[in-house]
């Protein structure tokens, strides 16, 4: 009797962990870029190879940017005005990543600011991305944006 129960134990617990479900949705839920992250600073790097940091203030660090599993993201960005902090940008658009490290972001059917809209992701963590907007590999100029969970 112990021996079929075992039997039958084994049996449900191989059918429990297979499943004829979609993977897809649960590989989406585990991607790490799934979430909201906060900009802190960006690094400029010119053709002669000159970086400038720049250090997010208070009010750059208000912005996000949040990805949702179906492929959305939203989006705001802040500015200081005559000391006082205003909205620079508020979007929402569809992302995706293509070959594993190019991030490519559109607005209203749009590619981001008219450009390509491909960002080449340097990193990317569980609390960390980082993304660079200059995809030419010929050129050491780079426009390093990094965010934070």
């Amino acid at each position: 009797m112990k021996t079929n129960l075992c039997k039958i134990l084994s049996i449900l617990f191989l059918i429990m962990s297979c499943s004829n479900g979609d993977s897809s949705n649960n590989e989406d839920q585990e991607n790490p870029i799934i979430g909201s992250w906060q900009p802190v600073q960006a690094i400029f790097i010119d053709e002669n190879g000159v970086q400038d940091i720049e250090i997010y203030d208070e009010c750059q660090l208000m912005g996000n940017i949040d990805f949702y599993v179906d492929g959305i993201f939203e989006q705001s960005g802040f500015y200081l005005n005559s000391g006082v902090c205003e909205i620079e940008f508020d979007n929402t658009g569809n992302w995706e990543i293509i070959n594993e490290n190019i991030l490519r972001v559109t607005l209203n059917g749009q590619v981001d600011n008219g450009a390509i809209g491909d960002y080449l992701i340097l990193e990317l963590t569980d609390s960390m991305l980082r993304i660079d907007a200059d995809l030419d590999p010929e050129s050491i100029e780079q426009e390093v944006y990094i965010f934070i969970k």
